[in-house]
Formats: structure tokens, C-alpha cells, sequence
């Protein structure tokens, strides 16, 4: 049961764009609570907050900033039942109920069912609907090139100075080493300014060649870009004076701090500024030869700084850009159901724990259930650069981990490298991740198989226990996945591992390394060593 009542937000509480000032900005909320019911549990908002989910008393988000990664305002339950909102939200948990602030009613609804059921019919009634009216729809699934092979992004290798030859050197390097080619990403700084979208003149002097190299070694090209603009800078003052940049309140445009800087941004709602943008990346393609781009920024958080009330129309016009093009990844996205577009989860770090390793899991799981079901794990590794830097926070590169990371990012819907394997580690333990890529390549068919079904239906590709088997009591397990309905995956996630406990649901499922069959229902204990990455079928599935 909802209860919805109608009270004002004063000035100053804590709402984007609340002033401190007598007669200004009072905004009507609707606030709703909604019973929780005996043995309900909910997930949903932001991915960031995987680790937290189930909801549990306390739990406290304001969806207004989603932290730096997917969002949706849509909560599901172990009781089938759903919140929807096209607009963000706040939710606080308490013991008995939810309680949710939102400028606009939000949708409760329930069906016969549990998880599965209930984010279905989200799916079906609410996001479905809701991409339609605010995306451009492509009559296609995820392209093949991003779920078939590994991607590499030159990132933790090059950071913000790439060069023509370091590329073209990562790509050799690659395949001399036994590594499936793939997308190859050139992330930040190939360009000149930001805004400036063409390539650096003394680090890149012949792009053209460059991509011609990298396609006759087997990589497509995508390329890094953000709608940041350099001040001062010919290209902000000719975008200034044509009205195509955010603007204060004073009529000038707004400089706002991102995690590279202080700079201007475009307006997204300005179609002048979109026909502007998408001009210089189709440039891009066609002078070069480039596939596509990783879409970084666009953070409705950002935009807030800056003094946009309606941040999130600026993050979905940003995410609208990138499905013109087939290769795209996105980090941050707001209600972008089923579209086929790369979703990052955002920067992990080197290390075994929560943030790290142990949340790459959990927030799969999430993505999924929100409505991101082609999603990508973080660099193997991390991508956290400064976390393979000996003189920062005393960090130390741990090959055990790198291994584990590949292993599971091996059984996800994408897998990418940017720390170079084959400089940081040698002997077996090379050749795990090179088995790993490998192993990544042979579930291909797989997930090209849910990658259609997650474009029909919107069925997630990394399937929660608890959604597949609603009375297994599994709510949970975090530490192990389906992909699609008959591969069970425990990956390790903890140092020296001898040994791994497994939750195996209810059927019959067959080792695909030992060939050994188990009946579920049962937890199980399983011998591991470094090159193993638990695994079972569902005997006839």
C-alpha cells in the first residue's frame, strides 16, 4: 500500500536549486511511503549504491546525483511489486516503509510474482514507454563488436598524453602476445582542447594511417569525448556567441569544476549546440575512419554545479548523441531502458575489496535490474590509474588480483583491458589472462544470443539468483550470477583462495571444468586454484 501526501520544500534544504532567499523557489514534493511487506526486499536507484542492496534500514539516496554511474527513478521488490518516476527522486528506508520525495507523483504498482515479475512489467509499462518519448530508438541490439572480443583503452597505459605510436604499439603488442584484437579506445587528451574534437597535431600526425594500422591488425577505433569546452579558446568564443554554451545567471557562461578541470559545457538542449557536436564527431568518422566514442561526462551532477535545474534532460541529450553511433559507452545515464549503448560501471580500484574487485558483482547485478542489461566491468585491474602508482598511497601492483579481475570480467557481457597484461605480468600468470580473453571470446554466442533477447525484452544478461529463483531465499548473494538462465559463474574474489562456497540453485548443473553434476538446492564447497573460474551448465538447458 502507497500513501501520498503533498508538502512544500522551503528555500534551502537541500533540493537542486533551493535558494536561500525569502519568496523564492518553493517547491511543491510529493512525498509517498509505501509499506514495506513481510519478507520484501528492494533494489533500484543507483548502481553506486550495489553494495547496499538489498535496501536496508537507514538507506538514504537522493537521485539527484547519482554518484557518477547509471540511475533510474525505479525501485523493484522481491514481492513484485515497482516505483517509477521519469524524474529523480529521494528514498529513505526505514524499518516498516519507504518513504519517497519526488516533484511529480511516481507510479506503485504490483503484479503476481517476485523480482523477475516485477521488474518486467517496470520494463513493460513504464521504461519501455518512457525510452520511446525521450530517445531515439535504434532498431538493433548492442553492436557484436562490443560484446564479441575484449576492448582495451588506452587509459592506465597513456593517461592524459597519448600518442600515435604508443597506440599503434598497445595494438602490436596485443595480438604479438596472444590477445584477441578488439575495440581499442583512445581515451582523454588525443585532442586538442576540450571542445576542440580533432586530433592532436604533435602527438597524432597522421590519424588517418593510424586507423588504417589499427584496422588491418583487427581493432575498431572509438574515440574519448565529453561536452566540456576549454575557456578561452576560439571555438568557446565562437560557441559563447552563438548561445550554444550553459549560461549564469548573469548571462555569461557558467565554469564548472569536472574531475579534469574547470571548464565550460555545452547547452544539450540546445539543438544548435547538438547539430554543432554531432557536425565535428561525424567529421571524425568520415575523414578517419573512427567507429565510435566513450561518452565521458554529462554528469547531471555537474551540470546542477553549474545552475541547470533540469540536469537530467542534459545527460539524456548527451546519451541521445551516442546512439547515432554503433560503437558508444556511456558511465552516467538517467532512465536510458535497453538502450544499445556500452554502460560502464565507473572507476573501480586496484584492491580485493568493496570499490574494488568484490563490487564489480554487485553492481553488474544492478545495472541489470535498472535496465542496463549490456553492461561492462571496469578495466581489469581497475581503473583507478594512481592505483598502480608505488609512490601514491604506497600502492603496490598485486598480479593475483590482476588475474581474478580478468577471470571475471571474462564471464560479463564486456571485457576491458587497459593496464597491458603482457608488461605487467609474465609466465602463468600471463597466460591466465590470456586464457581469460580467450575464454571471453568462446562465450561469444552466448551473449550475443542474450543480447538479443535483452533488446526484445529487456531481460537483463547478469541475472540475479533471487530474480531467477524467488523462493530460494537468495536476495543476498552478490558474489555469484546467472548469465542468462543456464551458466552459473562464482568467480574468486578473495586473495589466495584454496577454496570457494557456491550457492546452487535448484536443478541439475554439470562443472564445466571437472564435468562433475550437482543437484540443487545446496551450498557447496569447491577446490580452486588461480587458473580456475567455477562454472556450471544446466544439464540439458
Amino acid at each position: 500500500m502507497a500513501v501520498v501526501a503533498t508538502c512544500e520544500l522551503h528555500p534551502g534544504r537541500g533540493r537542486p536549486g533551493a535558494r536561500d532567499k525569502p519568496g523564492k523557489l518553493v517547491q511543491k514534493m510529493q512525498l509517498t511511503t509505501v509499506a514495506i511487506l513481510a519478507s520484501e526486499r528492494w533494489w533500484g536507484g543507483a548502481v553506486v549504491d550495489a553494495d547496499l542492496m538489498p535496501l536496508g534500514a537507514g538507506y538514504a539516496r537522493d537521485l539527484h546525483d547519482l554518484g557518477g554511474n547509471q540511475g533510474a527513478g525505479l525501485l523493484v521488490s522481491s514481492r513484485g511489486r515497482y516505483v517509477f518516476s521519469p524524474q529523480p527522486f529521494t528514498v529513505t528506508v526505514t524499518d516498516t516503509e519507504l518513504v519517497i520525495e519526488c516533484a511529480v507523483p511516481v507510479v506503485v504498482r504490483g503484479v503476481p510474482g517476485g523480482l523477475r515479475e516485477a521488474r518486467h512489467a517496470a520494463f513493460i509499462e513504464e521504461a519501455r514507454p518512457f525510452a520511446a518519448l525521450n530517445y531515439e530508438l535504434a532498431e538493433r541490439p548492442i553492436d557484436p563488436r562490443l560484446i564479441g572480443a575484449p576492448q582495451y583503452n588506452l587509459w592506465v597505459e597513456q593517461l592524459f598524453e597519448p600518442t600515435q605510436d604508443g597506440v599503434v604499439a598497445y595494438a602490436r603488442d596485443a595480438v604479438a602476445a596472444g590477445f584477441p584484437p578488439g575495440v581499442l579506445i583512445i581515451d582523454a587528451r588525443w585532442h586538442e582542447e576540450f571542445g576542440v574534437w580533432r586530433f592532436h597535431s604533435g602527438r597524432f600526425p597522421d590519424p588517418a594511417a593510424m586507423v588504417g594500422t589499427l584496422k588491418g591488425l583487427g581493432f575498431a577505433t572509438m574515440l574519448w569525448v565529453a561536452p566540456f569546452v576549454t575557456s578561452d579558446t576560439p571555438t568557446y568564443r565562437l560557441l559563447r556567441d552563438r548561445g550554444m554554451l550553459v549560461m549564469n545567471s548573469d548571462g555569461k557562461p557558467a565554469i564548472g569544476e569536472w574531475w579534469d578541470g574547470w571548464s565550460a559545457a555545452l547547452d544539450l538542449r540546445n539543438r544548435e549546440a547538438n547539430e554543432w557536436l554531432v557536425g565535428q564527431l561525424d567529421g571524425l568518422c568520415e575523414q578517419y575512419g573512427v567507429d565510435g566514442f566513450k561518452f565521458d561526462g554529462g554528469d547531471a551532477a555537474f551540470y546542477r554545479r553549474m545552475g541547470v535545474l533540469d540536469a537530467e534532460r542534459m545527460t539524456m541529450a548527451w546519451t541521445n548523441i551516442g546512439l547515432r553511433y554503433p560503437l558508444a559507452e556511456y558511465r552516467e545515464s538517467w532512465n536510458a531502458f535497453g538502450l544499445p549503448l556500452a554502460q560502464r560501471q565507473q572507476d573501480t580500484r586496484h584492491s580485493w575489496g568493496r570499490g574494488g574487485l568484490a563490487s564489480l558483482i554487485p553492481r553488474a547485478l544492478m545495472q541489470g535490474l535498472l535496465g542496463y542489461p549490456y553492461n561492462c566491468a571496469d578495466m581489469v585491474g581497475g581503473g583507478e590509474y594512481r592505483d598502480f602508482l608505488a609512490s601514491v598511497d604506497g600502492g603496490t601492483f598485486d598480479s593475483e588480483l590482476f588475474v581474478r579481475y580478468a577471470q571475471l570480467s571474462s564471464a560479463l557481457p564486456m571485457m576491458q583491458f587497459s593496464a597491458a597484461p603482457w608488461r605487467m605480468l609474465k609466465g602463468d600468470e600471463l597466460a591466465l589472462v590470456r586464457d581469460a580473453a580467450q575464454g571471453f571470446l568462446a562465450l561469444g554466442p552466448v551473449r550475443s544470443e542474450l543480447a538479443a533477447e535483452a533488446f526484445r525484452t529487456g531481460e537483463p544478461i547478469v541475472r540475479h539468483l533471487a530474480s531467477a529463483y524467488p523462493d530460494g531465499g537468495y536476495e543476498y548473494v552478490d558474489d555469484e550470477f546467472l548469465l542468462g538462465p543456464n551458466i552459473l559463474i562464482a568467480p574468486v574474489i578473495e586473495p589466495g583462495a584454496r577454496e570457494r562456497r557456491v550457492i546452487i540453485p535448484p536443478g541439475h548443473w554439470v562443472d564445466r571444468a571437472t564435468r562433475q553434476s550437482v543437484t540443487g538446492p545446496r551450498e557447496i564447497t569447491r577446490a580452486v586454484t588461480l587458473a580456475d573460474i567455477p562454472t556450471w551448465e544446466r544439464a540439458g538447458g
